[in-house]
Parts: C-alpha cells; structure tokens; sequence
C-alpha cells in the first residue's frame, strides 16, 4: 500500500511499570496510535504481538456481548462486550474485549460509534478463526457516541443502494473502504510510473472557454454561470433598466473609437456592450432577471470535459507530460447508467516527437504497470472485493491481463470479425462507420479474445478533429483499449500536425476555427508530431476490483440528478 511506514515507539509510562515485560507496538508517526494495519494487517495476523500493548481506534462494525447479568433492576448489563473495529487502514477487524467495569457496554456496542483504547494483545482462545488475536482493553480514552436509531448504517450489511445514498458514511463499509485503498494505491502508482520514466506532471485548467471536444460532445459541457439577484446592486434588473445601459454603453464606445484611447480601453467597452445586449436579449425572451447570466470570464465558460487540448501546448515544450484531474460532461439521459458519471478522473498524456505506435506501446505499459502494482500492494483488498463480486476472479483476469500480449486490430477488421458472428444475436445495431456498442465491445474482449484488445485506425467520424487523418482520407490514427468485464479504460490518437488537414477538419466537426486560433498556434509555431492518451481512472478502478457500478469506484458520485454532498 501507498500509506506511510513511518512510526514511532510509543513509551511506557509509569502506570504500566507492573507489565515490565510487555512492550508498546510502533505507532503511527503523527500520533500515539498504532495503526490496525500493523497490528492484524500482518502476514501472521499479529501472533507475533501478542503480549504487546497498544494504542488502537476506530469505528464499530459490530459487537456481541458474553457473560452478561443484570445487577438490578434498571441497571446496565454487566459483563464482557467483544466489538470489532476497523480504522480503514486495512481490510481485518481487531476484535476488542471490554469489561462493563470500564464504562457501559451499550456506549461501545453501538454500530458506528468511534472508539480510542488502550490495552495489551493477547491469543484469541476458543474456535474463532477468523481471529488470530485480540485486544484486552485497559483503559477507555474516547468514545465518539452515535444515534443508533438515526445512523443509516446501523445494519452491517447494508444494501448498495443504501450505502451510495450517504456518501460521507460510505467509507466505513468494508467495500468502499476497500475500493478507496485501491484507489490511493492507483494514484500513486500513475505518478510513480510517469516520474520514473521522465514525464512532468502539469496542471491543466478545470475551467475551459473552449467548446471543442470529442466528436459530437460538445453540447454536453456544464456551464459555469452567476446570477445576479437584488443582493447585487439593491434594484431588480428590469429590461428598461439593460436598454438604458446598451444606450450608453453604445455611446462610451464610439466615444473611445474617436478618441486615441488605448485598445485595451476600447475592448472591455465592447465586452460590457456585448454583455449588456446579451442580457438584453435574455430578458426579451421571458428570462427572469433574478436569473440572467453575468458572464464572469467576459465569454462563456465551462467545466472541462477533456484535457489534451491544453496538455498538447506543454508537450510542445516539455516534450512528454501528463495531468491527473477532473473531466465532467453534461448527460441528459444514458442507457448505461451504471457505467454514465458527471465527474470523472482522468490521465492524460501526451509525448512530442511521437506516432500512434509510440502512445499505444506507453498506454499498455502503464496499464500493466498499475494492475501489476495494485495487484502486489492490494491483495487483500483484491481478496475481499473478489469474494464480494459473485464469484468473479479479479486476481486471475489482472495476472493475465499483465503476463500476456493484447490482442491488437483495425477497427475495420473489429467490424468485420462482429458481423461474422453466428452464435450470438446482437441488439445494437453494426455497420461500417457506426460506433462499436457495449455489447460489441464485451463480445470482442470477454468471448473472443478473452484479453485486452487494442482497436485502431477508426473511420474518421468517429473520432475527434485533431486525430490524424491517415493517407486514405477515410480513417484516423486514433485506438481504444478495451479490456474484459468493463470495456473501454483508455482511448488516445496521433495528433493531426498539417495545418490544412486540421481546420478542415475542424469545419467538418462543425466546430468555429475562431475560437480554436490558440490551439492551431502550436501547428503555425513550430509543429511536431505528437501523440496521447487518456486513461479513464474509474473504468480502471471497475477492471482490477471487480466492482459492476461506476458510482462505487469514486468516492462522491455525481450523476443525473444527484449530487448530495
């Protein structure tokens, strides 16, 4: 795992100078407590410590308690209460054993409540193997209580359903908690792969004035706005109010193209002269004030939904980059709901002085390279989501998906190979030119090859503007890497470097070359064939654990008509 090893022996005080011959665990660095990680997250499940004492918290996943009487008459029980806790630092529970001598057992029996002992590791006796040891608490040194008749998660096992509809208690499931350790592992390892192999890490804009994105995307950007309200300027904005403004905002400009007034001057005129016409505009269609867009940027604005637009200008001066970052598009309604998010994360990279072949050979091994690392630090997570996932066998189909070659084949060779098929009835329709489905896609990956499968050279409309359009006028240099159980983690393209074949291109797409004048800059101020690809962090997360919905493989999900928290 990524966390830190750092500890630090945490000294026995003069209250434990009795146990001279038990010892303290190590500590985590920043604080007095040891983690469960390094207590049951070791390979002998921590037979090693018994005798040992420790500083442990965590939340309660469960209790049960023995040996208990009533003293009296309302009285709380007596007895022993045995809690489990987990702290998130590892998949095992540590099994605590706690008097009624100490406080009330049902303060520390309740499901989600938070909890900080101290005592001594002990065997666990008796037929409990899931155990190897427990702690025998001494001293109680926080409790944090919860309302077990509010708390949502009060039933351990609790229905996906009901675990995604609260997110910011989501983590103390095993699941999640799980899926968010293999997650930080994954983090990591992009940054440790690419740092080691010469990259820069560059951060791209989240905010982008640019419409231009994948084929046909484009209207699915979230737009950023700002309303303005009375709080603003004291008066409601009436459409009297914004002709008086156009008036003499109109006048200031011709004022200011008279005189010798500098450009930059004339401008901002011109823009709050824009602005004004389009409020104008607005409140004549039955816009309501309360509501009218104050364009902040001075133009349009949005939430990026891709990011190799602006990786392609460092990569034309660093050379190989990459960027880790939020992507967002706008879907009004997807068939594929369970695989359709709002808020995504994506790496992306883009190398100079590099073809097709060059980002197809970096896309693999950086695959490989993060199964192959999760798959050695994440075991037991692996382990437990594999058990919880109907059976599927996640650490088989990583291992082959690292040991073996992928299958690699034109998208025209793909087309063919599916129209061929006799022993399966496909639902979407396929023909030359038309996107390859879900279906088409699992078919080829799952049935066929049973592997990852690289699919390159795409008919041109399928592809976005700046794929390099091939000799044949028809296809680009673009590909996909579909794997198994999920379908496509990665997508890239040769970047088109020709000028004219990039505005035309440009105008097919039906996009305005104006507002892409940034962008063709790079090709006018010395080009460089250069290539990419974006790995899309969630799909990946749905390969390597096994999990079947993209809502659990991000901590916070947004969605059509959902984002709580």
């Amino acid at each position: 795992m990524a966390a830190s090893s750092s500890s630090t022996s945490f000294s026995s005080s003069s209250s434990h100078e009795g146990d001279a011959g038990s010892s303290y665990i190590e500590c985590f660095k920043y604080s007095r407590r040891a983690t469960l990680r390094s207590v049951v997250g070791r390979p002998d499940g921590g037979a090693g410590l018994v005798g040992d004492r420790a500083v442990v918290g965590g939340w309660v996943r469960s209790s049960a308690v023995v040996r208990a009487r009533r003293a009296a008459a309302r009285r709380p029980a007596v007895g022993t209460a045995l809690v489990r806790i987990n702290d998130g630092s590892c998949v095992a529970d540590l099994q605590i054993v706690v008097d009624s001598a100490l406080l009330p057992l049902d303060q520390i029996t309740a499901t989600g409540a938070c909890v900080l002992v101290e005592g001594k590791i002990e065997q666990v006796e008796g037929t409990l193997p899931q155990y190897v040891v427990q702690m025998k608490v001494e001293k109680i040194l926080h409790i944090g209580p919860v309302d077990s008749e509010k708390y949502p998660r009060s039933n351990a096992h609790s229905s996906p359903d009901l675990v995604r509809g609260y997110p910011h208690l989501a983590a103390r499931t095993a699941t999640v908690a799980s899926t968010a350790r293999v997650r930080s592992e994954l983090v990591h390892a992009v940054h440790a792969f690419f740092q080691s192999n010469g990259f820069f890490h560059v951060n791209t804009p989240t905010i982008t004035t640019t419409t231009a994105t994948s084929a046909g995307n484009h209207g699915k950007m979230l737009r950023l706005t700002r309303l303005f309200s009375k709080s603003d300027n004291g008066n409601r904005i009436t459409p009297e109010a914004v002709r008086a403004a156009i008036k003499e905002k109109t006048k200031q400009v011709e004022a200011l193209k008279r005189s010798e007034s500098n450009r930059e001057a004339l401008e901002a005129a011109e823009q709050d002269l824009q602005r004004a016409n389009a409020l104008s505009r607005q409140l004549e269609q039955g816009a309501s004030a309360e509501s009218s867009q104050d364009e902040f940027f001075h133009r349009p604005a949005y939430l990026t939904p891709c990011h190799t637009l602006h990786l392609e200008t460092y990569a034309c001066a660093l050379s190989s980059v990459y960027t880790f970052s939020p992507v967002f598009q706008a879907e009004s309604e997807s068939l594929d709901s369970d695989r359709s998010l709002a808020e995504r994360w994506t790496v992306d990279v883009e190398l100079a002085f590099a073809e097709l072949e060059d980002a197809i050979s970096c896309a693999e091994d950086c695959v490989k390279s993060l199964c192959s690392t999760v798959s050695k630090d994440c075991s037991d997570e692996l382990k437990f989501l594999s058990s919880n996932q109907a059976g599927d066998a996640t650490s088989s189909v990583i291992e082959a998906a690292v040991s073996s070659p992928w299958q690699k084949i034109k998208y025209t060779e793909a087309v063919n190979t599916l129209l061929q098929v006799t022993d399966k009835t496909f639902e979407s329709k396929l023909e030359l030119g038309m996107p390859l489905s879900r279906e088409h896609l699992s078919y080829l990956a799952d049935d066929l090859y049973k592997k990852p499968v690289i699919i390159y050279d795409y008919q041109k409309q399928l592809k976005p503007f700046y794929a390099r359009l091939k000799e044949d006028l028809k296809t680009v240099s673009a590909f996909d890497l579909v794997v198994p159980k999920v379908g496509i983690v990665a997508c890239g393209a040769q970047k088109e470097e020709r000028m004219d074949n990039l505005t035309s291109r440009i105008e097919e797409s039906g996009l305005q070359v104006e507002q892409l004048e940034w962008y063709l800059d790079t090709r006018r101020h010395g080009t460089v064939k250069h290539s990419g690809f974006s790995i899309d962090l969630e799909s990946l997360i749905l390969f390597v654990t096994g999990l079947k919905d993209v809502r659990d493989a991000i901590p916070f999900h947004r969605t059509k008509g959902h984002a709580k928290c």
